[in-house]
């Protein structure tokens, strides 16, 4: 088997935190005066930079400087919320370990800020198993955007066709399909019928093993 090497998104993938995210954004929109049922905010944001959310919620006129003070403030409500809950996805730790036995590397392609990224990483102490970290903070273009897996596989020295994206939202499903990656779907916040784009979808990581990747791979690319 060639080398290949996986790229995990974080929210609602390494971590199942989108009902904080949720919970945050039902704070954040009744104070703002934002009127959005939980279903539509998912489908029209999931994956999605916070510059992106912001404009679709406030308008495509705002300034960076709003964009930024708004988005604080939702981040930092979101942490308070989640900061004594965080905790790996079920059968993660032990894909980890696997993989890492292995030695397939690693990355994090997020549309997190560094806050949320550092809260994760270093809370869990597993920064360790990746070769690098692709954020917000470094991309222009949001998912379905391929930049973020794209930068994530320039950082693991592999070629787009070498890596398997892991993902969660369908912005994060077609962002990776639009970098030539294959993808493999948790649905933890979504229904598998939303995520039936992927190239696999799985209900926890109990279900992944390292064969699992290189039979993805093997099947549909012919590596």
């Amino acid at each position: 088997m060639e080398k290949f090497g996986v790229i995990f998104d974080m929210d609602g993938t390494i971590i199942d935190n989108m009902p904080y995210h949720l919970q945050a954004y039902r704070v954040f929109n009744e104070r703002h005066g934002v009127e959005m049922g939980d279903e539509e905010f998912l489908k029209q944001t999931s994956g999605k930079t916070n510059d992106d959310i912001m404009r679709l919620l406030f308008g495509s006129d705002l300034s960076a400087e709003d964009i930024a003070t708004l988005a604080n403030e939702k981040e930092s409500l979101y942490r308070e919320l989640y900061r004594s809950h965080v905790a790996l996805s079920k059968g993660l730790d032990s894909l980890f370990a696997r993989l890492r036995a292995k030695d397939v590397p690693l990355c994090v392609g997020s549309s997190a800020p560094d806050e949320n990224i550092d809260l994760v990483l270093d809370g869990l102490n597993i920064r360790g198993y990746f070769k690098a970290v692709i954020n917000s903070s470094q991309v222009k273009n949001g998912k379905p955007h391929p930049e973020v897996f794209l930068k994530a596989a320039a950082a693991m020295g592999l070629a787009p066709a070498q890596c398997v994206v892991v993902e969660d939202a369908v912005a994060g499903i077609e962002a990776a399909h639009n970098a030539g990656m294959k993808v493999i779907a948790i649905a933890q916040i979504m229904s598998r019928k939303a995520l039936a784009k992927a190239d696999m979808v799985i209900n926890d990581f109990t279900e992944v093993s390292v064969e699992t990747f290189e039979q993805l791979l093997v099947k549909t690319q012919g590596i």
